[in-house]
């Protein structure tokens, strides 16, 4: 058995201390900002008024504790731009995010009879669409910016890549736990697509990888097909789902994200994103 030494404990504790504190920052600058400006743009605007809030003040928490206390470069956090650049990573991740998304709506068509029903309703579809498509955007980077980026970095450097990787994730999933319809199943999965995610941000995609990758699902879900998103149903119009016959097979209520089409294609979507690397397992986690 391997015996744990004060240096080892003293190396974690600083390490939790500095994301706590980055923690601190964040949410205090987040729940201030909500408070100044509250409830503007209306409940149209919900999720982007909320993803600006995370965002701004986790990008603040970045800057103030990951670059300025710790040094940590940006690339050190994952935001990679050699070579080619933060786009190409951002929008293939996008890409595969929203083909995961079409797989798993289509296994829950084909294993448990869920519907997609064309409405025809176009003339309230740009209305809904901009302003939730701009929330999930800014609400998947929010989400990147508090369990991965500087956190799992910071962590990863204390404990290594792949306890760092396992603790976040299930912190993750438990944030999820209290969202409309979830269930045990459902915060699994969501543990399981933190462990997608963090594998997109130790490869050479990094964090734009992993913000696309996150978007394209949520999008994917939500504005193609009316799913819900952990939980949450957002009324698109033009298509209606409608889920199938079991929860745990297409996650009823909660959304594809509660049933097992979600946990096979996040499997398949992992090892996309280690792609060449898989036979391979020392460089899964390299970076």
């Amino acid at each position: 058995m391997a015996r744990v030494s004060f240096e080892d404990m003293k190396r974690v504790g600083i390490a939790l201390g500095w994301i706590v504190l980055y923690g601190v920052v964040g949410f205090a600058i987040t729940i201030g900002i909500a408070n100044l400006v509250p409830g503007w743009g209306g409940p149209r605007w919900y999720v982007f008024r909320n993803g600006a809030y995370e965002v701004t003040g986790f990008i603040v928490a970045t800057v103030v504790v990951g670059k300025l206390l710790n040094q940590y470069s940006w690339d050190r956090m994952g935001w990679h731009t050699q070579p080619g650049g933060l786009m190409p990573r951002l929008f293939r991740g996008i890409g595969l995010g929203a083909l995961m998304a079409m797989l798993a709506i289509g296994l829950a068509f084909v294993i448990d009879r869920a519907t997609v029903r064309l409405t025809g309703d176009w003339s309230a579809w740009p209305r809904v669409v901009v302003p939730l498509g701009l929330g999930l955007v800014l609400a998947a980077l929010g989400e990147e910016l508090m369990f991965r980026g500087y956190p799992l970095r910071r962590l990863a450097d204390a404990i290594g890549a792949l306890p760092a990787m396992l603790i976040l994730a299930l912190l993750f999933g438990i944030a999820h736990a209290r969202n409309p319809s979830a269930t045990v199943f459902s915060t699994v999965n969501v543990a399981l697509a933190a462990v997608w995610l963090s594998f997109a941000f130790f490869s050479a995609g990094g964090m734009a990888l992993a913000w696309g990758l996150h978007f394209g699902w949520n999008a994917g879900l939500a504005i193609l097909f009316d799913a819900p998103v952990s939980g949450y149903a957002f009324q698109v119009p033009v298509v209606e789902y409608t889920p199938g016959w079991h929860a745990w097979v297409d996650g009823g209520p909660f959304g594809p994200e509660g049933g097992i089409v979600t946990t096979i294609v996040l499997i398949a979507g992992t090892l996309a994103v280690i792609g060449a690397r898989v036979k391979q397992p020392r460089t899964w986690l390299a970076g």
